[in-house]
């Protein structure tokens, strides 16, 4: 499905312009409690309230969580709503994007979530309007939802939002440490699109656009912020968030979301505490670990092209520089300092690691060597 993308500052305050008034007369609004407000999309929504019916809906934590999720979809089948606005960081959009999808369905919440019953129709039209620079939900397909400890995504082409308002001036009341979980997201999600089994030409394209801006624009954006960094990160959150929405995420996100649930580690850090070892352990494949459908030989090139990106032409250089860079945003290198510190520890994460995500990674892993890569960073 083709989506309509804005990015444009000040662009949210002209949404009624998006809106079709004599065709939707009421909006279900997600957003969440406080960075509705501190973000300025409260400000800028202000003329939906003069044009229109709204049903608020922003009872949504630092996860999308199926409990929040299903009384979002009791709310909604209520409402008899003509069109959904989700405004916020990842976890509305996808909180927003699990209403839409599972309200057009007569099934039970749990088995769409859990893929016992398939999604075989589209919700209403959906607007997403980030107010982070990092997860990229705007422009992917995927929404991913918690149950308990238990995480799970939900993946198919009628639940990529029709349109993105991306508004660069939501994103200037984000404090130095959000704009470094969230847009060090954004830099994983286009390394591991770049390596991803699923990888393609467009898809590159787009990883490569991302990590320029990203290496150039985030540290400016955490440590000194101004209008242009700020505007760049948005792009390029939307790219990385484009180029996952084609290949998928690989081992990083994988073995996150344990981090996440077990042990309340925010998603951006989770991800990126493990890239740079993936980045050095993906490059070095055999006939032995190969994943199926991956050139030996054409994986090395694009490795090496990464490694260029990234300012190396070694990869071990190129590792070395990474976790620099993912230090001196002010995010940890080393699982101890997350409260992972030994390998009871580790056994938890290789043991809840999300498969799905797993297969897309380029070189085959065994649990002792999930083991051995997380052990090694403690």
């Amino acid at each position: 499905m083709n989506q309509k993308i804005i990015i444009e500052n000040g662009c949210l305050s002209n949404i009624t312009d998006l809106i079709d008034q004599q065709i939707i007369k009421r909006i279900f609004l997600v957003t969440g409690k406080n960075s509705y407000a501190a973000s300025g999309a409260e400000r800028k929504l202000g003329a939906l309230r003069r044009n229109f019916e709204i049903v608020h809906y922003n009872d949504i934590g630092e996860i999308p969580e199926i409990n929040k999720i299903k009384t979002g979809v009791e709310i909604f089948k209520d409402s008899d709503c003509d069109l959904v606005i989700a405004a916020g960081g990842g976890s509305v959009i996808d909180t927003a994007k699990s209403i839409n999808i599972i309200s057009a369905h007569d099934f039970d919440a749990e088995d769409i979530v859990t893929g016992r019953k398939k999604i075989s129709t589209k919700g209403k039209e959906l607007i997403a309007v980030p107010t982070t620079a990092g997860s990229g939900s705007e422009s992917t397909h995927f929404a991913v939802v918690y149950s308990g400890i238990d995480k799970y995504s939900l993946a198919d082409e009628f639940i990529l939002p029709e349109i993105a308002v991306i508004d660069p001036e939501l994103t200037y009341s984000l404090d130095s440490r959000i704009t470094a979980v969230t847009g060090i997201d954004a830099f994983a999600q286009a390394a591991e699109s770049y390596w991803s089994v699923n990888s393609n030409s467009e898809s590159r394209e787009y990883s490569k656009e991302a990590l320029k801006l990203i290496l150039k624009n985030l540290k400016n954006c955490v440590c000194e912020p101004d209008e242009n960094a700020r505007f760049n990160m948005c792009m390029a959150s939307n790219l990385a968030g484009r180029a996952i929405n084609i290949t998928k995420t690989t081992a990083p996100h994988a073995l996150s979301y344990a981090m996440t649930s077990h042990f309340g580690i925010p998603h951006g850090q989770a991800v990126c505490i493990t890239l740079p070892e993936f980045l050095e352990f993906n490059y070095f494949l055999t006939d032995e670990n190969i994943s199926a459908g991956i050139n030996k030989e054409e994986h090395r090139d694009l490795m090496n092209e990464l490694s260029l990106i990234l300012g190396y032409k070694n990869i071990s250089d190129a590792k070395m520089f990474m976790k620099g860079f993912i230090d001196s945003l002010g995010l940890k290198i080393k699982l101890s300092d997350l409260g992972i510190s030994n390998a009871e520890d580790v056994k938890i994460i290789t043991e809840n690691v999300n498969t799905e995500r797993l297969s897309n990674n380029p070189r085959k892993l065994s649990k002792e060597e999930l083991e051995r890569i997380l052990l090694d960073i403690i």
